[in-house]
């Protein structure tokens, strides 16, 4: 696994900028493009606060599928955001639409 791509498509999908993440992982914005871009991997410790300021686990950080579209990846996270009762009704709707 690329660790720096994962960083930068996740922080694309949650629709942040490198200096939001920086700022929010109380790392350096030079220091998270030289992650980005491959040039170092980061400790477990810089790592689990990315994760943190992306709001994913390291499971999920790791669990990551990357034959899944972006908009799929989107529509997941936001659905993650729903609660039980909208999740069900999106999914009504989901399959209604499909027909």
């Amino acid at each position: 696994m690329d660790i720096g791509q994962r960083v930068k498509d996740l922080r694309t999908l949650k629709g942040m900028k490198v200096v939001e993440l920086a700022k929010k992982a109380h790392i350096s914005q030079p220091y998270l493009s030289d992650i980005e871009k491959g040039r170092t991997t980061p400790s477990i410790d810089k790592l689990t606060s990315i994760c943190e300021a992306l709001d994913v686990t390291l499971g999920e950080f790791f669990g990551y599928t990357p034959n899944l579209p972006p908009d799929l990846l989107q529509l997941i996270e936001t659905a993650k955001k729903l609660t039980p009762k909208e999740r069900k009704a999106l999914t009504t709707f989901l399959q209604t639409l499909k027909g």
